[in-house]
């Protein structure tokens, strides 16, 4: 329909329009939280006048929503929530600068949005010397990140799964029917390997594996150099097959579909989905998913992980919000790092049950 939406033929764009006048924008709650979503569809679902406040905020936190349908909705939209919604999407707004005027210039913008669009138009397009800065940094990081891989390339080398296992990265006895049930949900997964822009860094993510309290020695950053020159096919069999350690590594890939591809491997432990759902470098659509596993989120450590985590999706943290107990509500509400949203639900709640 969004697609014949924009037909040629007059009498095709009018039964389109009288179609969806019939359906109620409550049952696309789901589609819009879909990462696999079409961008079309979910510009559509921004920008959708019958869509309820809940609706659009799901389809803005989709990472798959298109800047155009954001810079429009921040423009155009007389809800300030929805306009703080836009302004928490940092990467976007640094993306299409065109979103902070847009923020800037709606009239029904709140304070908060107001200064979080200034602070990243400050810091990324005002700064003196910015862009040029930011060009260097790049530089600096693509060099870096070659001689790394050539370091790599002189003291470890992986050929195959005979290496991986070798090198203490495979767990034995996994059925590789869960690699080709995996492929068969994602579609054919590419076997060539990544150029260097979709490379992770593996020593800034060693770093943050320390920031967050998992040990992890750096003796094997050789090791983790190989494994990010592999491919999404390699990667996702890796992450299905891996032991522990490499499961710590490619649950933060960039590729939603290598991280994903951790929660599929059956040795992943209660204990690690405690930890992952509360580490910050991990994509937000693995937060998600396990905010969508009722065996994970029968534990209340999950939960309150993920609404304490600030890279949870906004719809994911809501939906929990309400199971959690008084004591952390308060240290909820009182929670700088978490979304406004998340802050303001909390406090709520917690002035409601504790009767204030």
């Amino acid at each position: 329909m969004v697609a014949l939406d924009s037909d040629s033929s007059e009498e095709v764009r009018a039964a389109i329009k009288s179609t969806l006048a019939t359906l109620k924008p409550e049952i696309f709650s789901h589609m819009a939280a879909q990462a696999d979503a079409r961008p079309d569809v979910l510009g559509f679902l921004c920008l959708w006048p019958r869509a309820p406040r809940e609706l659009v905020e799901v389809a803005i936190f989709n990472p798959s929503t298109p800047d155009a349908a954001l810079g429009q909705l921040a423009a155009h939209s007389r809800d300030p929530k929805i306009i703080e919604a836009i302004s928490l999407k940092q990467q976007s707004l640094i993306r299409s600068p065109g979103i902070i005027e847009a923020i800037l210039s709606n009239p029904a913008h709140t304070f908060e949005a107001e200064r979080r669009a200034r602070e990243i138009r400050e810091e990324f397009f005002e700064k003196e010397f910015g862009a040029q800065m930011i060009a260097d940094e790049q530089r600096v990081r693509d060099e870096a990140e070659r001689e790394a891989r050539e370091a790599g390339r002189g003291t470890v080398s992986i050929s195959g799964i005979e290496d991986l296992i070798r090198l203490g990265l495979i767990e034995e006895g996994i059925d590789d029917r869960l690699i080709v049930e995996y492929e068969e949900e994602y579609g054919p997964l590419d076997t060539t390997p990544p150029p260097p822009a979709e490379q992770f860094d593996v020593e800034r993510l060693m770093g943050e594996i320390a920031d967050e309290g998992t040990e992890l020695s750096v003796d094997r950053i050789p090791v983790f150099q190989r494994v990010a020159l592999m491919s999404i096919k390699d990667r996702v069999m890796l992450a299905i097959k891996g032991t522990r350690e490499a499961r710590m590594i490619l649950v933060r890939d960039p590729n939603r579909v290598v991280a994903g591809a951790v929660l599929r491997n059956p040795r992943l432990t209660d204990n690690e989905v405690e930890s992952i759902a509360s580490f910050k470098s991990v994509p937000d659509d693995v937060l998600r998913r396990i905010g969508q596993s009722r065996a994970w989120t029968r534990s209340y450590v999950v939960i309150h992980n993920l609404v304490r985590n600030p890279r949870t999706p906004i719809a994911t943290s809501l939906g929990f919000v309400n199971r959690i107990q008084l004591r952390d509500l308060r240290a909820l509400a009182q929670n700088k790092n978490v979304p406004d949203v998340i802050r303001q639900t909390a406090n709520r709640l917690y002035l409601k049950r504790a009767g204030s």
